[in-house]
């Protein structure tokens, strides 16, 4: 009996959920209970991101506090599991489950070779909560938001990426890290070979209005959402932690042999097939098996995205998931997605 292990991103809650969250997730549900058909033992792990500078601002533009903003969007994503009729077995919040912050920690004095700190200047997205070199902007504008990225200065902890290529690469090409479909795979082979920049992996606790996990040692940093929330991966499963939990979760469905399957949108690849490797390799974690890359659904030529932008005309609840499964019932939801 194979152990498989799938997940699906976990998503920033600066709004409620929108239908391009319920794809990646039936996405997720289907692989999930086909494995489970097979006989292999299965666990199926979705959660939220609760530690992002734009859930700040926007908890801020609804002039509410923080933890009640993202308390109440973070319950709106958990309730997808019964509205979209979800075989989900585990679910983390990255603020809330005591599992999470101890994780990060370990996983960060993990890679502390790989960590130096320095003083930089360059494009920030908040949306994408990503710096950008000049040549990655279409028209000096984001490629995935289409905003112009804000330029930063700032002292932040950074993670030598640029280390990592070689390693990467063959990964990919022998086949132990898949990405499916081939043209996904061919953009992260392409980004290697373009080059590796070393990327930061903490922003100054007081730009992040003090929320997110202070940088072991250095409480004047937190860590970046980024890094933060890619540990979920393992976090859930007790990496950090001593005890039978750990041996049962993270030895089973991580250190031992089977998948280790992820899927994702596009948008997200470069974190997932880049950073994230590299990450688990300086921690020295085993990759995961597969990386499966959706693209994004969209209305009338556009992304569907929380704000709203892309969505059909003439229906608030057209992209609102649950409002959706109400409506026409889970099954048909599923089908069409």
């Amino acid at each position: 009996m194979t152990a498989t292990y799938i997940t699906t991103t976990i998503p920033y809650v600066n709004a409620r959920p929108h239908i391009g969250h319920a794809l990646e997730l039936v996405q997720a549900d289907v692989l999930a209970r086909y494995h489970r058909g097979r006989g292999d033992a299965v666990r199926f792990q979705a959660g939220t991101d609760d530690n992002a500078l734009k859930n700040v601002l926007a908890a801020g533009a609804a002039g509410l506090g923080v933890r009640e903003f993202v308390d109440r969007n973070a319950e709106a994503f958990g309730a997808l599991g019964g509205a979209l009729s979800l075989s989900v077995d585990d679910f983390i919040r990255t603020s809330r489950d005591p599992r999470h912050r101890p994780g990060v920690e370990a996983f960060w004095r993990a890679c502390s070779g790989d960590l130096y700190r320095q003083q930089y200047t360059g494009l920030y997205c908040t949306g994408c909560e990503q710096f950008y070199r000049p040549a990655e902007l279409r028209d000096g504008r984001c490629p995935e938001h289409g905003t112009e990225p804000e330029q930063v200065s700032e002292e932040n902890w950074f993670f030598r990426l640029s280390r990592y290529a070689a390693p990467l690469r063959e990964a990919i090409t022998s086949g132990r890290l898949r990405i499916e479909p081939a043209g996904r795979r061919n953009e992260v082979l392409g980004l290697i070979d373009g080059g590796l920049a070393d990327f930061s992996v903490s922003r100054p606790a007081d730009r992040a209005g003090g929320w997110g996990i202070p940088v072991p040692g250095d409480p004047a940093q937190v860590v970046y959402v980024w890094f933060d929330a890619l540990c979920n991966y393992v976090t859930a499963l007790g990496y950090g932690q001593d005890g039978p939990a750990r041996d049962e979760a993270y030895r089973r469905w991580w250190a031992g042999a089977g998948n280790r399957v992820h899927l994702l949108g596009k948008g997200v690849l470069r974190f997932h097939a880049v950073s994230w490797p590299a990450m688990l390799l300086a921690s020295g974690q085993q990759l995961p098996t597969g990386i499966f890359v959706h693209d994004y659904l969209t209305a009338a030529g556009r992304k569907i995205s929380k704000s709203g932008a892309g969505s059909p005309a003439g229906g608030p609840s057209s992209s609102e998931p649950a409002a959706l499964a109400a409506q026409y019932g889970a099954d048909a939801v599923r089908w069409w997605l």
